[in-house]
């Protein structure tokens, strides 16, 4: 009996003080529309400029999707933390081996999303 209520302690206090899940509010939800800068990237034979291109993404309470220029990327994301100033999202893309990292910004309504090498970081507004 004494052990039944000492496991039992054991296991209300750890899952007392397991971190909870952070969800966006939902004036962080909608959609964004931004440009991404142009860049240079070597493909190993030579080193070639990539024009800047537009970047929408549409946040929902599951999931998000990334448009840049023709491409229509989907998936789901889950926040990480949450600072003082901004939500950090790990994205995960459907069949996309890397994730992406975006910042919803607590203020100004805007974000940053953190490109894939070589491109650069890229602000959207939203709209």
């Amino acid at each position: 009996m004494r052990h039944l209520l000492i496991i039992t302690l054991l296991l209300f206090s750890a899952h007392s003080f397991a971190q909870k899940d952070i969800e966006l509010k939902k004036k962080f939800l909608g959609a964004y529309k931004g440009t991404i800068p142009s860049y240079m990237m070597d493909t190993g034979e030579q080193i070639i400029e990539v024009s800047s291109t537009d970047i929408f993404v549409n946040i929902t309470d599951t999931d998000i999707t990334i448009s840049i220029g023709n491409n229509a990327l989907h998936g789901t994301y889950e926040v990480m933390f949450e600072a003082k100033d901004y939500f950090l999202l790990d994205v995960k893309i459907d069949d996309q081996l890397a994730n992406e990292r975006i910042l919803v910004y607590k203020r100004g309504k805007h974000i940053s999303r953190d490109g894939m090498f070589p491109q650069p970081l890229a602000e959207l507004s939203k709209v």
